[in-house]
């Protein structure tokens, strides 16, 4: 009796330290507890803890797992599971609160409060410490008014396989009812559909009494297109690798569910898009090309040095002579860009993407040409120089855009009046590559407005901020190209709800609104990796939840509402083991993934989890 009211005494004064705010983590006994955001299941739709019958002021929670140095003395002992003790001193009082405390070691506030939690490094306790550190913090919650929640990690080695234990207060008027307690356990892989939980399986067991009254709610997550989530929601962001591809995924929620693995019926349809530049599937990658280049000359602007890529033009003739043949036709009047006879005849951008204009005017035509045909700087030195030369002589007259505000096309209209002061020696060093850059934003701006307000997307005021801001002569060239660069994810974005979901051009229209005025803020504007979230018509989603395979599908049933009578369980499938901190049965042959026809077949791969939670009284 005497060593369990030291155990409760010496427990007592760590969570009386969290409760003070003093610590961020702790050791006690074999054990540490640390406060930190990133629960282990959080990724995995469970709402843990924290929910609605416990305190909202807070996200934060105490982790339990095994003190490292202990682990690893544990590993050299064989399957040796039992509860672990130190001597504990019975004279702990305020005159030793600051002292050392046998059993208990304290961390100071210099802890990263948000420190990542890497679930492959987890220090899981056995399923017996779990309950003994339970039992510890009821009795805790008996006397002090203690808010915060506690997830325990289990190894899973017991017959349930225990992967997390969490408990949460329950508050009523100000004051501590009783405690929400969640157990998550996990099992896998399941090869066939008998393996599943059923149903009515799963209500008994959340309304033994009254299955009548149990209310059940579905969700599955389907991969529409990249790689699949659910391998990084097993992972927390320590462990999560870079994705470079565009990734779109479908949620489904609905009500009334009849059967495990069922398609969603009625159900409230949100698409979660991270559309990423560069794939040359994507019917927005010629234009991103050409931005590319841009960015490069810009880069360039800035280091002194270019990184040339192989012309993309498959003319043979020298720049001397396409710049000729340019000037030529312009002197004759020529004012449409002429295209290749190979170049984007079949493009996925006529139509319904960003065409190529026709109304391109005189330095428009001349990005075009250095931007497919220049091989090194002197290039477009030449060019320029030669350009200015013409101008000077009043052989070339040619005509530009009224909005066209470039240096060249300030000198073109000067020139119209033989009133140009620029002279050769002005445009050495790095001026042409200035004068090249300027007529590239240009250009690039004028595709885009004319992509934007020609598909009725939205109105040059949306826009006034990426392509005409009315501070565009105080911000530099590259900030004028890291707009457009902004400007291009948002093309990308709708490029996706188009070609890959075909959504109406009403959701269409709200996903360009949502993707500009998140890039037009501060804090967004070098985000390339946000992922979009949007409310679709389930008409329009149909076609893909009633043919695709869910990667996580998931049942709640729920009977109750408050007090003691309120039980709650979660039923979850997903392609992919949810946790890494235990172990899984061997796969015996077969793959981790979902077989294309293992839900109509015998054969199929799945992982379950089942979360239960009821509360308690601490008294």
């Amino acid at each position: 009796m005497r060593r369990q009211q030291q155990r409760i005494q010496s427990f007592n004064e760590v969570l009386s330290r969290f409760s003070s705010k003093d610590v961020l983590s702790a050791i006690f006994e074999d054990f540490k507890l640390e406060i930190s955001t990133n629960h282990p299941a959080k990724e995995l739709g469970l709402k843990y803890c924290h929910g609605n019958q416990a305190s909202k002021s807070t996200k934060e929670f105490i982790l339990i797992q095994k003190n490292e140095i202990l682990r690893n003395q544990e590993n050299n002992v064989n399957g040796n599971n039992s509860i672990r003790t130190e001597s504990v001193s019975s004279s702990v009082n305020d005159s030793t609160l600051n002292d050392s405390v046998p059993g208990i070691k304290v961390d100071d506030l210099s802890e990263v409060l948000e420190a990542d939690i890497v679930e492959s490094d987890m220090r899981p306790v056995s399923i017996d410490q779990a309950r003994s550190l339970m039992f510890l913090y009821s009795q805790y919650l008996r006397k002090i008014m203690f808010e915060t929640p506690i997830c325990i990690v289990c190894d899973g080695r017991d017959p349930e396989k225990t992967c997390l234990i969490e408990a949460s207060p329950v508050i009523k008027d100000s004051s501590i009812a009783g405690i929400m307690v969640t157990t998550i356990t996990s099992s896998g892989p399941l090869h066939t559909k008998t393996d599943l939980m059923k149903m009515d399986q799963l209500i008994m067991m959340t309304s033994p009494t009254a299955a009548s009254q149990c209310v059940t709610s579905g969700f599955a997550k389907y991969v529409i297109l990249g790689k699949s989530s659910m391998a990084d929601m097993s992972m927390l962001p320590g462990q999560q690798q870079q994705c470079d591809t565009t990734t779109v995924n479908l949620d489904c929620s609905w009500e009334d569910i009849k059967n495990v693995l069922e398609t969603p019926h009625g159900a409230n349809c949100t698409v979660h898009i991270k559309a990423v530049p560069g794939n040359m599937n994507s019917s927005g990658h010629r234009v991103f090309c050409e931005l590319n280049t841009l960015v490069g000359f810009a880069a360039g602007a800035i280091s002194g040095q270019i990184q040339w890529i192989n012309p993309t033009s498959s003319s043979t003739s020298s720049i001397a002579t396409l710049l000729a043949e340019l000037i030529e036709s312009v002197k004759q009047g020529e004012k449409k860009r002429i295209l290749e006879e190979n170049e984007h005849k079949d493009s996925p951008l006529k139509g319904n993407q960003i065409p190529e204009r026709d109304d391109l005017d005189f330095t428009e035509r001349l990005w075009v040409l250095l931007k497919d045909n220049a091989r090194c700087y002197n290039d477009i030195v030449s060019t320029i120089k030669t350009v200015l030369g013409e101008l000077q002589s009043g052989q070339l007259q040619p005509m530009v855009h009224s909005s066209n505000c470039t240096t060249l096309a300030k000198h073109i209209r000067a020139s119209y009046h033989q009133n140009m002061t620029l002279g050769m020696k002005d445009v050495e060093g790095l001026e042409p590559l200035r004068m090249l850059i300027e007529i590239g934003v240009e250009k690039l701006k004028r595709d885009y407005l004319a992509f934007f307000i020609g598909q009725e997307l939205t109105t040059l005021d949306k826009l006034q901020w990426y392509v005409s801001p009315p501070n565009a002569s105080d911000l530099t060239l590259e900030e004028l190209v890291r707009r457009l660069q902004s400007l291009h994810q948002v093309v990308e974005l709708y490029a996706v709800g188009t070609n890959s979901l075909h959504l109406p051009h009403k959701t269409k229209w709200t996903l360009v609104r949502c993707g500009l005025n998140y890039y037009e803020n501060p804090q967004s504007r070098h985000d390339d990796d946000h992922t979009f979230t949007i409310q679709v018509e389930r008409a329009a989603m149909l076609r893909f939840y009633s043919s695709f395979h869910p990667s996580v599908w998931r049942v709640e049933a729920k009977h109750g509402s408050t007090g003691v009578d309120m039980k709650r369980t979660v039923y979850q499938v997903t392609v992919d083991r949810p946790f890494q901190h235990i172990s899984y049965d061997q796969m015996n042959g077969h793959t981790n993934a979902l077989d294309q026809t293992g839900i109509d077949g015998d054969q199929f791969v799945l992982y379950q989890m089942l979360a239960t939670s009821s509360q308690i009284t601490v008294f």
